[in-house]
């Protein structure tokens, strides 16, 4: 799937804006962003609930906008939007075997047994971790290649969470990948390949996460003054300054770099564990006043 130089402005608002990427085949990708960032507007363009103004997405070379029938490789089901609400789960099954001409049928109903419900059931009568299992079955199901999923561990107890990223891991396959938005970044980093951070209206960062553990450090320093040396400053992304004890993280990290640093003899340089939380912190976090003060020495 390509995201080609995609826009799109509501209520006179740009929400998104000239936003690109890829998205390959058996990858699972976490799109990440604060709270109004444009992550379901994304989602909604993908899956045509909506128009772009400006751009294109295309599957297997043609644009989901004139060729309809790409629209079977994607599978969105908008939460807040969810006309699942109102129907059992028997009449669920039927809208999406007419949806996608390749819908699993005998394994919806295996995993329907096999989780207990009842296809006399109706959606909006189930528990909201229940709901969440449903729609990724349904995901699964359908036998799209590109699954959308908009926070589909939120609300859930540990038992239900385990069940449905368990289920979505065993299925997904060689051939299909996942976009998965998400606040729980705990629980995504264990799950995704890339996360793509989303900011000012488009993909400010394209984080491959093997990639990212081999070359970025998160580091811990104290040096004598409160002043950051300009090797720190230009290097880094600082995550907090305390004191004098500077967190920062360093995307390109090398032995140079590291011998550069030290030659201001900090009292303490330790290296810390880096997580995608650190890494949202870093690029999405606004600096303290204090803090672009303090730097600023």
């Amino acid at each position: 799937m390509i995201i080609n130089d995609l826009s799109k402005t509501i209520n006179q608002k740009p929400v998104l804006k000239n936003l690109s990427f890829q998205l390959a085949p058996s990858e699972i990708v976490g799109l990440i962003g604060r709270n109004g960032s444009g992550k379901t507007t994304l989602f909604r363009l993908i899956a045509e609930h909506y128009l772009p103004d400006a751009g294109d997405i295309q599957v297997n070379g043609r644009s989901i906008f004139t060729d309809k029938h790409q629209k079977q490789a994607i599978f969105f089901i908008d939460e807040k939007e969810n006309f699942l609400r109102a129907y059992s789960l028997q009449r669920i099954l039927g809208f999406y075997q007419k949806a996608y001409i390749d819908f699993d049928e005998n394994l919806f109903l295996q995993l329907i047994q096999q989780y207990q419900f009842r296809l006399s059931s109706l959606y909006r009568q189930l528990s909201k971790g229940n709901q969440r299992l449903v729609q990724i079955i349904l995901a699964i199901c359908s036998n799209a290649t590109y699954l959308l999923l908009d926070e589909p561990f939120d609300g859930l107890d540990v038992i239900v969470k385990k069940e449905v990223i368990g289920l979505m891991m065993e299925h997904l396959g060689e051939h299909r990948s996942a976009l998965i938005a998400s606040h729980n970044l705990n629980e995504l980093e264990n799950l995704i390949d890339r996360a793509l951070l989303l900011k000012d209206h488009t993909i400010f960062k394209d984080y491959h996460l093997e990639e990212m553990r081999q070359h970025a450090r998160k580091i811990q320093m104290v040096f004598k003054t409160k002043k950051v040396p300009l090797v720190v400053k230009e290097q880094s992304k600082l995550l907090s300054f305390q004191g004098r004890v500077i967190t920062a993280i360093f995307e390109s990290y090398s032995e140079e770099l590291e011998q550069a640093i030290k030659h201001f003899e900090p009292l303490l340089y330790e290296e810390l564990p880096l997580s995608l939380e650190d890494l949202f912190e870093a690029n999405l976090k606004p600096k303290p006043h204090r803090l672009q003060k303090e730097v600023s020495l």
